[in-house]
């Protein structure tokens, strides 16, 4: 019994400390449900915070002295249904229980409309005597009386007024805050009425600040109800003005604590509360932006190779030459619709087995010999220039990777690295997505580490052009299906270079949208560099509709036909190719 009193009166410290929030408007809400901090903001003469942990960082209820740094976005469906449903109302009850602390919230009415009701005589005692819309009878917290609250200190208790029930204050004495577990109201009886029974474990309403005068309108209707469930198991409730359930946080979990260990002192543990969050939060930014910048270097280190591998390729530029000379001049003797051919090598006195096409004549297909000899040549300034830009954002990226492993867990120490690693390439959603797969619920309401879900692989690389549009590349064969039959919408524009293999590529647009000139030639640029065209100076791209490319049954990976096809002759330009390479977001 010793500790239920204590809950008790911890519970009514919490009541006091917000006794003063009824009438007071909502101006902000935010949470972080990556560490299960809640708060609630309202405006009583000064900025006031209510905050509650519901785990499963942070666990606890205070007044918090500030709003928490690091929250999530206003697109998260918390916050954005808080934000629709209370922000801008005011707080019209406030009732600290046993089980957690409910907030109602309303909107009151326009002393206009107070005037225009006394005027035709619509006030009623029926309106004014009710509680709060939106509150449940609850059961007042442990040890705790129901009595009505106590005169103002320094007046005397007086006789009730005629007309009215010795249960209520005379009019002109205005209530003390009540006891722990009942609610704050926002509405007061009509003098000279008799009020109506409060609901069983709730005190007779106090007149809210700013409230109009008694008597001249109906009680403000409750438009929301917030019910705050503290706890490491806790949650969240959000009802509309009837009790119909807007939204459960976390979606699905446990039922939360049958009974909340109030503190004793809510300014302490608001301000522990909000700290313990921030340095929760802060860790977990540290480790998403040690990953991201971890699978950006691994990104840098796979191009390096990849392009040392292609300036490996130079070494055969003179063998293709031979090959093709070869071919010229024995190509006649090769029978049509060969597969190989032996070619005499007259430098060695040996053979040379040379792979044919078997639809073209043997001596037709020297030229492709020479035409890829001379894309390696003229290809080797590219690459060469893009191995030693990689090998510096290889540098930089592992200069930061160590700055990153040393920084303190701070969100002002993070975010001027966070900044660095955006520079150098690493997606923002990257740095912020890595610490939302924690968030309770984010995978089908699952909690723990279970619930995170490494992201699907996507089937193509993004790329932007010198204005910002995303241009899409397909990985692969396979990829390049997917790309264009799954993820392209019909009004995008689909790219392919002439005549050779090569990757597909998509530039997402509005509906009804035409591509700009400039992402035009950015995204044939692209189109040239990834298919068997690369390192010639010019190369024609076809592009259309997506929706007028469609993929024939049984066809092979990657082999699509289309129509209505327009072609652009594009300039492969050394620093436009650049700058797009750079723009790469790994996938």
């Amino acid at each position: 019994m010793e500790d239920d009193r204590g809950s008790a009166a911890r519970g009514g410290a919490l009541a006091e400390a917000m006794a003063s929030w009824v009438g007071a408007r909502i101006d902000a809400a935010h949470a972080n449900p990556a560490t299960g901090l809640v708060a609630l903001a309202v405006y009583a003469g000064a900025r006031r915070v209510l905050g509650a942990g519901i785990g499963p960082r942070v666990a606890g209820v205070g007044v918090l002295p500030r709003l928490p740094r690091l929250r999530v976005g206003a697109s998260h469906p918390l916050l954005a249904a808080m934000r629709a449903h209370l922000v801008g109302r005011r707080v019209l009850a406030i009732e600290v229980r046993g089980d957690g602390v409910v907030v109602i919230a309303g909107d009151l009415p326009s002393v206009e409309d107070c005037q225009e009701n006394e005027l035709r005589g619509e006030a009623g005692p029926s309106a004014a005597a009710a509680p709060a819309p939106g509150l449940s009878p609850a059961a007042p917290a442990p040890g705790l009386s129901l009595a009505a609250a106590a005169p103002a200190p320094g007046l005397s208790p007086a006789a009730p007024a005629p007309g009215l029930s010795p249960a209520a204050p005379a009019p002109e004495l205005s209530p003390a805050a009540p006891a722990p577990g009942l609610s704050l109201a926002a509405a007061a009886p009509a003098p000279g009425l008799s009020p109506a029974a409060p609901a069983p474990g709730l005190s007779p309403a106090a007149p809210a600040p700013g409230l109009p005068a008694p008597g001249l309108s109906p009680a403000p209707a409750a438009a929301a109800r917030l019910e705050l469930a503290p706890g490491r198991r806790g949650e969240v409730r959000l009802l509309d003005g009837a009790g119909n359930l807007i939204l459960r946080w976390p979606p699905q979990g446990s039922a939360p604590p049958a009974e909340i260990a109030y503190p004793e002192d809510p300014l302490a543990a608001g301000a522990a509360l909000v700290e313990a969050s921030d340095d929760a939060a802060a860790g977990q930014e540290k480790a998403a932006l040690a990953r991201a910048v971890k699978a950006r270097r691994a990104a840098l280190e796979r191009r390096a190779e990849a392009v040392r591998g292609d300036l490996g390729r130079l070494g055969s530029v003179a063998r293709l030459q031979k090959t093709g000379q070869l071919l010229l001049a024995q190509g006649a003797r090769v029978p049509r619709g060969a597969a190989k051919a032996l070619l005499d090598d007259w430098e060695t006195g040996g053979k040379i087995e040379v792979a044919l096409d078997p639809a073209r004549p043997a001596k037709a297909q020297a030229e492709a010999f020479f035409a890829k000899a001379r894309r390696y040549q003229r290809g080797e300034a590219v690459m060469r220039a893009r191995l030693a830009e990689t090998e510096r954002a290889l540098e930089a990226i592992a200069a930061l990777e160590a700055d990153v492993a040393a920084a303190e867990a701070r969100p002002e120490a993070l975010e001027p690295l966070a900044q660095r690693a955006r520079s150098l390439g690493v997606a923002r959603a990257e740095i912020a997505g890595a610490g939302a797969a924690a968030e309770p619920g984010a995978a089908g309401g699952a909690r723990g580490p279970r619930a995170a879900r490494a992201a699907p692989r996507r089937p193509f690389h993004a790329y932007r052009s010198a204005s910002g549009a995303a241009i899409l590349v397909g990985r692969g064969a396979e990829d390049n299906d997917a790309l264009t039959t799954k993820h392209a919408r019909p009004h995008d524009l689909w790219l392919h270079a002439k005549g050779v293999a090569g990757s597909h590529v998509v530039v997402p647009l509005p509906k009804g949208a035409s591509c700009p000139a400039d992402v035009l030639v950015d995204a044939a640029t692209l189109a040239a560099h990834f298919s068997d065209a690369r390192g010639e100076a010019v190369c024609e791209v076809s592009y259309v509709p997506r929706r007028y490319v469609r993929k024939p049954r049984g066809a092979a990976p990657g082999a699509v036909v289309f129509d209505r096809e327009k072609v652009i002759a594009v300039r492969i330009e050394g620093a436009r190719l650049s700058r797009l390479l750079a723009t790469k977001e790994e996938g």
